[in-house]
């Protein structure tokens, strides 16, 4: 391994270590219940962030349409988090259930996280599916002259090309394929982190950002402030592999409670289902709960079956990073079959 890649896998292993300290420090302070979705008290009760960004579809779909109650459930909604914040909530119990993409997870249980994933939540959709709901897309501003991935070769040359992102998300990943597949090198880029997509497109439009990565339902803000279209998630030729997330909750709770697991697969692959098939309603109920304009949410999976060869990229890439030792962490490592049977 390369003194580079070496340093790289300290780093990620570091992060995971401090996220594990975090969550001790948390746990020891339980967030304050922000809204229950129902008032029902013979339901059973799951803790959950209260996502308000573009993961906020299926739950508000579930909550709303009483795909929950009908299974006997209701969400106690814990308040907002910044995604880093989640798994640490998981872990010490503030939160029963979480969604991440495989490459965190795959990192989560490389780090010794005990939390597994499931069912599926997102998927990236067909072709013949409105490209609105799409996983992501990358936007840059009309003066950059940015109009293709291919344009980044040559921009900025001697400098740091500037855009948004995490560590282990799926910005990261997604771009950096399609950095890859132009044969743009990743070392010319300089990830900032920010809070939401508004904070990101408001950036790119002042210069501070070279790129936007953007999800739905913010699509609509980021054309409305002049930003132009250069690639989407369906760009990076991964198939339905390029929007995966999934539900996991804690391994413990997964033993002892394995018929609520059940319910609440069927509730939110019904919520997905729904979603899909009345992308109108779906948008409005997103755009009432987190008060911003829709036209796009994300496509989401229609059985609870998690398909390994969708993981398979997403772990390659930390594996190509030096992230994670070859072979270190494999798909099945992030995922349970005991519930793949339940909604299909």
């Amino acid at each position: 391994m390369s003194d580079k890649k070496r340093r790289l896998k300290l780093v990620v292993v570091g992060a995971v270590v401090l996220a594990l300290v975090v969550a001790i420090g948390i746990g020891a302070r339980k967030g304050k219940v922000q809204l229950t979705s129902s008032n029902n008290k013979d339901l059973i009760e799951l803790r959950v962030p209260t996502y308000k960004t573009c993961a906020s579809t299926a739950w508000v779909v579930a909550d709303k349409k009483g795909f929950l109650e009908k299974e006997g459930l209701k969400i106690v909604y814990t308040g907002e988090l910044v995604a880093s914040q989640v798994l640490p909530s998981v872990l010490n119990g503030n939160n029963d259930v979480g969604t991440a993409q495989p490459n965190m997870l795959a990192i989560a249980k490389a780090g010794g996280a005990q939390v597994t994933a499931v069912a599926r939540q997102q998927i990236e959709p067909p072709a013949n599916v409105d490209p609105v709901f799409r996983h992501m897309r990358f936007y840059a501003t009309t003066t950059s002259g940015i109009k293709s991935i291919d344009d980044l070769k040559n921009y900025k040359l001697g400098q740091k090309i500037k855009t948004d992102g995490t560590a282990n998300s799926c910005n990261q990943f997604l771009f950096n394929t399609l950095l890859d597949k132009a044969g743009v090198a990743r070392e010319r880029f300089e990830w900032v982190t920010f809070t939401n997509d508004i904070a990101v497109i408001q950036s790119t439009s002042q210069g501070i950002l070279d790129v936007a990565q953007i999800h739905p339902p913010y699509y609509k803000s980021a054309e409305d402030a002049g930003l132009v279209l250069i690639a989407d998630s369906t760009d990076t030729a991964l198939g339905e592999s390029a929007g995966a997330s999934m539900y996991y909750f804690r391994d413990d709770f997964i033993k002892n409670n394995p018929e609520v697991i059940k319910k609440f697969i069927r509730a939110m692959v019904a919520a997905q289902k729904w979603s899909n098939e009345h992308p109108a309603e779906a948008l409005s109920l997103t755009a009432d709960w987190i008060k911003v304009p829709v036209t796009g949410v994300h496509y989401f999976a229609t059985t609870s079956e998690i398909k390994e060869e969708d993981l398979i990229p997403w772990i390659k890439d930390l594996e190509n990073s030096g992230a994670l030792k070859p072979g270190q962490i494999k798909p099945a490592d992030l995922i349970t079959r005991a519930f793949e049977k339940v909604a299909l």
